[in-house]
């Protein structure tokens, strides 16, 4: 409609919607009413009618919210191949990290109106500029101890869950729980008064619980931010 209204000629309308049509392997389904399609269908409709105005930016406002999670996972393939096939700069506005991370070649994390920080998912990831930007990236999020053993005064301590082992030393902690997640096992304990989550292979033997274990961490891998400010230290 909005093409018919800008005064684009018909035969021209058609040749747009049927190459978005392609592109979204939506061409069997042009004949359909909204009501007959499914979620996921009417999400890639939505995308083709941008497409066929030939934007020079997209603007994905929470797009997948409403999908269950199989759908969002084959919904985010679909746009990373919208994304190659088109070479369209997209905005895509989420609060679910997984989709930030897996569609993004840039990201800002956003706190409140207020950027915290702006990288490449492997940045962001790997060192976190803030203590909200470490909590809310990563599934499990990252650690953060402000009592454990070798903290400082006025610093937090933050340390990824797969950056953590079971062993002979370490800290001390107990065992409130696992989670097995196919390949790999989820094992939360408490050092003091914090929960820590360690990240293994579920291959590893699981400690029971209330059992009393070592947790050691790897020292390339600690990140220390300011306490009061939440900013990190770089040392």
């Amino acid at each position: 409609y909005g093409l018919k209204i800008a005064k684009v000629p018909k035969d021209e309308i058609k040749a747009r919607v049927d190459k978005a049509a392609g592109i979204l392997e939506l061409s069997h389904l042009l004949e359909r009413k909204p009501r007959q399609l499914s979620g996921g269908q009417r999400q890639r409709v939505a995308m083709g009618r941008a497409i066929v105005r030939q934007p020079q930016v997209f603007l994905f406002d929470e797009p997948l919210s409403n999908l269950d999670a199989k759908l969002r996972a084959q919904t985010r393939l679909e746009i990373q191949k919208l994304h190659r096939e088109l070479g369209i700069t997209s905005l895509f506005v989420t609060h679910d990290q997984v989709e930030a991370m897996t569609l993004a070649q840039r990201m800002i994390v956003m706190n409140a109106g207020n950027m915290e920080q702006f990288g490449t998912p492997e940045e962001v990831y790997a060192r976190p500029a803030t203590t909200f930007v470490a909590s809310f990236i990563g599934a499990p999020p990252m650690n953060l101890l402000q009592h454990a053993p070798g903290t400082r005064p006025g610093e937090i301590l933050g340390v990824r869950p797969e950056h953590l082992s079971l062993g002979d030393e370490g800290w001390e902690a107990q065992v409130e729980t696992t989670e097995m997640l196919g390949a790999e096992r989820l094992i939360y304990a408490r050092v003091g008064k914090e929960q820590v989550i360690v990240r293994t292979h579920a291959d590893q033997p699981a400690p029971g619980l209330g059992q009393t274990v070592r947790i050691k961490a790897r020292p390339d891998q600690l990140h220390r931010f300011h306490a009061d400010t939440g900013r990190r230290i770089d040392s």
